[in-house]
């Protein structure tokens, strides 16, 4: 509730004096309003300054301007599953050795991707045909398997996704499709050992209008991220270039939605652990990652900011060492401005870091702003091999590591788990 106004009645006082105490009364309130003026608007340039720094440096470093050229770290064995492009985001399933993405085509990304202000609807009709897959992690074979049940001609343009297990072998998906008509949600069932996934029903909601990426919490609830304010126009560039915190993370069950976070510099990729405890957001405008904790209300409590140092896409939890496996994008300016010409490859350097919890005596008690985190940087290419790397799944029984793309002709790779990692 707001509070409301205190009004204080005042009477002004008209009083004579003599012409030269006035005269002397002017010129010292005088001065004293022109130190005052002068003190405050210093103060301001000061404030604004010291603000503009610390913007420009982030910037600076965010966007990777200043860095040499990059040489490929830990890429070796890295091997493309053929036939897969633009694969954004990858979810195992450890007990089955199964892992689902959903996989578009990296050309025509440049038309139709609405994230990426890529707004032709009359784009090649291809743009609207993306596979959702299943790969086999002890084969390596993958297939494109049928969506049963959907209304023919629905729009297929896939971005984030999760998965909720209602039992040992059945899989409620939840799918961000951006649809020509509007970004809905998805929902698909499967049956572990099926070649087709069941779709059950579509969620469109006002709430929901800039869909990144999503966190499954029930058979028909999740968390959702709005990676932007505004869709489009001039306030979504401002939104852009200024790293404004406009977005927003979204709760939604068959009996509520709302906005259960806000104040995120894009808000993108989502993950959490297997009891849903804890979800991890990426800020990818802002560089960092939040470390989220759902109340009672669904609501979402910040436990803390791990600031970065490149444009975060989406991350990943390994239950094995209880860490987070962040991929992005070193220059996404390099990645942004190839969408923008047809025909061209896009090469986008690409980065994975690992985000582990510091043991408890490495954090400096007194130090409040001190991480209780640790980074390491786990891979890192130039683009020609693994080009705008957006997640980084792994699956330890396999060795594992897949590394799903935004936008490139190697859609899905297949790495070694890097030594020490």
């Amino acid at each position: 509730m707001a509070e409301s106004k205190k009004v204080i009645k005042t009477t002004t006082t008209t009083s004579r004096t003599t012409s030269s105490g006035s005269s002397g009364k002017k010129a010292s309130l005088s001065g004293v309003t022109r130190k005052t003026i002068i003190h405050g608007t210093l103060a301001v340039l000061a404030l604004t300054a010291a603000l503009s720094y610390s913007f420009v440096k982030d910037y600076v470093i965010d966007l990777g301007l200043l860095l040499p050229p990059i040489q490929p770290l830990n890429t070796f064995g890295c091997v493309a599953v053929p036939g897969l492009e633009a694969c954004e985001d990858v979810h195992i399933h450890h007990k089955s050795g199964l892992a689902f993405t959903a996989c578009g085509n990296s050309e025509l990304r440049k038309s139709w991707f609405p994230p990426m202000v890529k707004l032709n609807a009359s784009a090649d009709p291809r743009a609207f045909q993306d596979k959702f897959v299943i790969y086999n992690l002890e084969s390596g074979n993958y297939k494109a398997v049928e969506i049963k049940g959907l209304p023919t001609g629905t729009d297929l343009a896939f971005h984030g996704l999760d998965f909720y297990e209602k039992s040992p072998s059945e899989l409620v998906f939840f799918l961000i499709n951006h649809r020509r008509g509007g970004s809905v949600v998805e929902v698909l069932e499967y049956q572990i050992g099926d070649d087709f996934v069941q779709y059950k029903e579509t969620i469109k909601h006002e709430l929901i209008f800039t869909p990144n990426d999503i966190v499954a919490m029930g058979p028909r609830s999740f968390y959702v991220s709005n990676d932007h304010k505004y869709a489009k126009g001039v306030m979504r560039e401002i939104e852009l270039v200024l790293r404004r915190p406009w977005s927003d993370v979204i709760y939604h069950s068959p009996e509520e939605t709302f906005v259960a976070f806000s104040g995120v510099a894009s808000a993108n990729g989502m993950t959490s652990t297997p009891d849903r405890s804890t979800i991890y957001l990426s800020a990818c405008n802002g560089g960092g990652m939040h470390v989220l904790k759902p109340r009672v209300d669904h609501t979402l409590e910040e436990e803390e900011y791990i600031k970065l140092d490149y444009f975060v896409d989406n991350p990943s939890f390994d239950a094995d060492t209880g860490s987070i496996f962040l991929a992005g994008h070193v220059q996404p300016l390099l990645f942004t401005g190839q969408m923008k010409s047809p025909g061209v490859p896009v090469i986008g350097p690409s980065k994975i870091v690992k985000i582990s919890k510091k043991k408890a005596e490495a954090v400096a008690p007194s130090s409040a702003s001190k991480s209780s985190y640790k980074v390491e940087t786990v891979l890192v290419d130039d683009g020609n091999q693994i080009s705008t790397s957006t997640t980084a799944a792994l699956d330890r029984q396999h060795n594992v590591m897949l590394v799903g793309t935004a936008a490139a002709a190697k859609g899905l790779l297949r790495c070694p788990i890097p030594k020490g990692f």
